[in-house]
């Protein structure tokens, strides 16, 4: 458990706005859940009980297979099959495994305000805001939202609610017909609720690159004995748009540094790159996915005669044949060969020459927090004069 916390505290030092989007595509998960278990008449399901689920706080044990944990829509889909029956876990058990209380987090959002306050305080009376600080704002942002979208996840639940049924695997798979037929994942119901987009895509073909390097952060067992902390659920549109949007301020706050006093001129312009580094890389993403995953499939499809005969008419030389074997490497390089996982290469390879960028900038910024502070102006030292806001204070 202690790995993969410092995994996770990793990510979010590093790209806090990807914690953040994990967050929101398992709040959404979560909503969608409740209203699922509300529409089949389990009016007792809730935010708590939606987040256990997809932490793997149920795990499913079956007469002829190895258990392993569900998620709240295979747990809900397992009961309208009438194979299980809803569990009786109140909500105030979940609380009380929850690791981490309510005055803790009462704890941080005051810091966080007292922060928010100092800083506006400093900028009003134009004293000098360090880069640190700075970045310190920028990841309040993302913090923010984070928590909102946590709020009921309970945390580091170490024993999982047993779900018993005297029904098979092979039945269940069985029955689900055509769409349990492919090899799984992480579990047989798979089916159930496994479903890929853009960002998980990608982030799937970067962890990949890592664990052919022999690095890894996930169970290889199959079926899995836990659920990863940083699967990344579907985002819907509009909240695809929420997290750029919130992505946009975290790095907007880099770009305010603009006339920043730097040490040096050069200090000065490699921090104005890596900022707008960062926010190019945004619209970058955005731009790479919508064209790729969007726009060029609905063009492909009002052309496709026309495409197909380029393709018969394509050579099949050694060259040819090694270009194409490379190209299948890059696109999928999960170690089972997925077939889910297949990224195009006109999205991959361009998001492979925006994270390369993106992480140079992300690096810069963490950098310049800690050179600059060799050479800070005077009111870098002075504190708010609240006096002058509050009178008499």
């Amino acid at each position: 458990m202690l790995r993969r916390k410092l995994y996770v505290t990793a990510l979010g030092f590093l790209g806090p706005e990807f914690i953040f989007q994990i967050a929101l595509g398992q709040w959404i998960s979560a909503r969608h859940s409740v209203k699922d278990f509300h529409a089949s008449g389990y009016t007792q399901w809730t935010m708590r009980h939606a987040f256990l689920a997809d932490m793997g706080g149920f795990v499913l044990h079956t007469r002829d297979w190895t258990p392993f944990p569900i998620d709240a829509k295979q747990l809900h889909y397992l009961m309208t099959e009438g194979y299980i029956k809803f569990p009786t876990l109140d909500q105030r058990i979940i609380a009380d495994k929850n690791k981490v209380d309510g005055l803790l987090r009462l704890i941080t959002l005051c810091q966080i305000l007292w922060f928010i306050v100092n800083i506006s305080g400093r900028a009003a009376q134009h004293l000098t805001i360090t880069c640190g600080e700075l970045t310190t704002a920028a990841f309040i942002v993302c913090s923010v939202g984070t928590t909102f979208c946590w709020v009921y996840k309970p945390a580091d639940l170490a024993t999982p609610e047993i779900i018993e049924t005297d029904v098979s695997m092979v039945e269940i798979l069985l029955k689900a017909g055509d769409r349990a037929s492919k090899p799984y994942s992480r579990t047989p119901l798979d089916f159930v609720s496994r479903k890929e987009w853009p960002w998980s895509l990608y982030w799937s073909n970067w962890i990949n690159i890592l664990r052919n390097m022999r690095i890894n952060f996930g169970p290889w067992i199959r079926p899995v004995n836990r659920f990863e902390n940083t699967i990344s659920l579907e985002l819907s549109r509009g909240m695809v748009l929420v997290f750029l949007g919130l992505t946009a301020v975290y790095s907007a706050i880099f770009i305010s540094g603009w006339n920043y006093s730097f040490p040096t001129l050069a200090e000065q312009t490699l921090w104005r790159a890596a900022s707008l580094t960062m926010m190019g890389t945004l619209v970058a993403y955005w731009s790479i996915t919508e064209f790729t995953f969007s726009i060029y499939p609905a063009i492909q499809q009002r052309f496709t005669s026309s495409v197909t005969q380029s393709r018969q008419q394509a050579g099949h030389g050694r060259f040819v044949r090694k270009a194409k074997s490379v190209a299948a490497c890059i696109r999928n390089n999960s170690v089972s060969q997925d077939p889910a996982l297949n990224v195009p290469l006109k999205a991959i390879l361009p998001i492979y020459i925006v994270a390369f960028f993106y992480c140079h900038a992300r690096a810069y910024i963490f950098i310049a927090d800690i050179i600059e502070l060799r050479a800070l102006p005077a009111t870098a030292y002075s504190t708010v004069k609240w006096s002058n806001f509050i009178p008499h204070l």
